[in-house]
């Protein structure tokens, strides 16, 4: 992969590598990889980190999972990107 100096070549990229997803699609895939019911996960998009995932769940267990669907996120995030 070719390295440019600034940030916004960068990030263009490593976009063209990843695919396309649908906010639906990438809330499945997360919610895939967390083996957990009683999870909602919402994603929208974030002009940061291109895309987040939110979690919606019991409070007892909220920070937890939260913390889990980051980590997951953050690994579909070098996949994928969000479709508009």
């Amino acid at each position: 992969m070719a390295v440019w100096a600034g940030a916004d070549h960068q990030f263009a990229a490593d976009s063209v590598a990843r695919q396309l997803k649908t906010s639906a699609e990438l809330a499945d895939l997360i919610h895939q990889r967390l083996l957990m019911g009683g999870v909602y996960v919402s994603v929208r998009q974030d002009s940061i980190l291109g895309w987040r995932a939110t979690v919606v769940t019991a409070p007892k267990h909220a920070k937890a999972i939260q913390d889990r669907v980051e980590t997951i996120a953050a690994e579909l995030r070098k996949q994928f990107m969000l479709k508009d």
